[in-house]
């Protein structure tokens, strides 16, 4: 049996259930490649590139507007929240962010070590520095894009409050923490 594929036109694919998150990512992407970035790239890894610096850009500043003053495991949590809804408002951003660009240049290595060193200050308030702080940065990432994909894809088996459950992991990845915090003490 063959198999036969039909082409859909954006228009169509937009069109769909708004719902959809593989449709959200399509349009927040299509709107920042219309708006900004159309003549500034020929090449899709260069388009790739500059998504990421936007959404490093994007994201640094939610980090610090929503951590604001805050410290310690309250800084934690607010950035943690931060994350995810930079995800749920920018979600063809937040994926352009997460994932290591295709084409390097000086401004995307800026711009990651500047989200990296606003992040790491975040965990550095609450004790952690070096290289349990960036472990500690490498596991909130990994539950927060976790989260977020199995929430894209409705791979909870049951019915969930996503809130509440992500809440509740934070809460679990906060306390855990401690963990890092001893090794890295001097016994």
């Amino acid at each position: 049996m063959l198999a036969i594929e039909k082409k859909f036109s954006v228009e169509e694919i937009l069109s769909e259930d708004a719902n959809r998150w593989d449709l959200r990512i399509a349009a927040d992407l299509a709107a920042d490649i219309e708006s900004h970035l159309s003549e500034k790239t020929t090449t899709l890894p260069e388009v790739r590139r500059l998504l990421a610096v936007k959404g490093y850009r994007e994201l640094r500043a939610r980090l610090e507007l929503e951590v604001g003053n805050t410290t310690g495991n309250d800084a934690i949590r607010a950035m943690a929240l931060a994350m995810r809804a930079f995800a749920h408002d920018r979600p063809g951003l937040s994926a352009a962010t997460f994932r290591t660009s295709m084409t390097d240049s000086p401004e995307w290595r800026r711009e990651g070590q500047l989200l990296g060193a606003a992040a790491l200050k975040v965990f550095d308030s609450a004790g952690l520095r070096g290289e349990p702080a960036i472990e500690a940065l490498r596991m909130l990432r990994a539950l927060v894009r976790g989260f977020v994909l199995h929430e894209m894809s409705g791979s909870f088996l049951e019915e969930v409050d996503y809130d509440r459950s992500y809440g509740l992991a934070v809460g679990v990845f906060v306390r855990g923490l401690d963990a890092l915090r001893s090794a890295a003490s001097p016994a």
